[in-house]
């Protein structure tokens, strides 16, 4: 966006023949230095004299909105750029810019209807950056959820890393969802969906007991409602792994699985129970049903393959760990695992490339001073 406005002054020179040309050639030089050096103040006063000089020159007034906006002056930017589109209607970028200050300036309505063309179509990824986000600033401060949704949908996929971009989506996601748990609140008080949020901000804050008590009364609400026992036996590992946790654990999750079979979350965690207590063939058939329900499932991957290599069956585990560092390159747990079972099944090349890949992860703890041993030997 700034470059493709800076660029007009390579030719405002051309359109001022016949004038006052030193004095104009000049400040015009003054502004093109100042606005590629980013000196905004610099470059309006340049180039204020040189409307005041070719007040007929489109280019000069959106090279002055341009700086005016930069500057934080939004309705001078705005005056400036209506006054070159009125000079030349069919100017690069001015009406976006247009758009933009309008959006800074609270007229949102307005320049909704010039962003939303412009987002669009526009084929300059500055252009469309620049006015997605003030289309979706807009769009939020005038209540319209659906179509900031979208808008904000399109932003992360066309702009994945860029920061501005994410905590403005992030935000209005957090306030769509206030509004909606806001609604809630107000509809059904004490609904076993309320009891349910409220347990869940319970969760995250720490105060397990208080989100326990809250689950509880969500299923005294509904003793049919998925996923709350899953989720209480997940407390009940979060706080405790005895033998007397684990039992109370078991049940929640079982509970869970007889109200809703294909709950791939709740196989796993039994999974992980019978392995820890070396109920190994039961472990596998939770794993087994929960890699059924949903193959992807990184952890119950990489669980069946510890069942696996428990039992001997080290070959069958390959599989699966193969799996698992496909789905999560980044997760060491898979090499090391895969770095033992290759050593145990006399490969020492891939067991040494897969120990390589494991170290490399492994920088919280180098960086640390720990040292880092042979994850067959740990």
């Amino acid at each position: 966006m700034a470059y493709a406005l800076m660029l007009m002054l390579a030719v405002t020179t051309c359109l001022m023949a016949g004038q006052n040309e030193s004095e104009m050639d000049r400040y015009s030089d003054l502004a093109r230095e100042a606005l590629a050096a980013k000196k905004w103040d610099q470059a309006a006063r340049a180039l204020e004299h040189l409307t005041q000089l070719a007040p007929q020159i489109p280019q000069v007034h959106a090279n002055l909105g341009f700086a005016y906006y930069s500057e934080g002056r939004p309705a001078e930017a705005l005056a400036s750029f209506e006054r070159a589109r009125e000079l030349d209607p069919q100017l690069p970028q001015v009406e976006a810019m247009i758009g933009i200050c309008k959006a800074n300036l609270g007229q949102c309505q307005s320049a909704i209807d010039i962003l939303k063309p412009v987002f669009e179509r526009s084929s300059s990824q500055d252009t469309r950056r620049l006015s997605g986000l003030h289309l979706l600033r807009c769009y939020s401060q005038t209540k319209r959820s659906k179509e900031a949704l979208v808008v904000a949908e399109a932003m992360v996929d066309g702009f994945p890393n860029d920061p501005e971009i994410l905590y403005e989506v992030s935000r209005l996601h957090a306030e769509r969802s206030t509004d909606l748990m806001a609604a809630l609140l107000h509809t059904a008080p004490d609904s076993a969906w309320m009891h349910y949020a409220n347990a869940q901000v319970q969760e995250e804050l720490g105060r397990l007991d208080t989100a326990a008590q809250e689950y509880r009364h969500a299923l005294e609400k509904d003793p049919r409602m998925s996923g709350v026992h899953y989720r209480l036996g997940r407390l009940i590992l979060r706080e405790s792994r005895t033998p007397e946790a684990l039992a109370r654990a078991r049940k929640e999750f079982e509970q869970e699985l007889f109200i809703a079979p294909g709950n791939a979350d709740a196989e796993y965690e039994l999974g992980e129970i019978d392995r820890e207590q070396d109920q190994f063939p039961a472990a596998r058939a939770h794993f087994e049903r929960a890699l059924r329900y949903y193959p992807n499932f990184v952890e119950a991957r990489i669980g069946m393959a510890k069942t696996l290599l428990a039992t001997g069956q080290t070959a069958a585990a390959l599989p699966h760990l193969q799996a698992a560092e496909h789905l999560q390159p980044e997760n060491k747990i898979p090499h090391s695992l895969l770095a033992s079972a290759y050593k145990q099944l006399g490969n020492p090349e891939e067991a040494s490339q897969e120990f390589a890949a494991y170290r490399k992860l492994d920088n919280n703890k180098s960086s640390s001073g720990s040292e880092i041993q042979d994850p067959d030997h740990k």
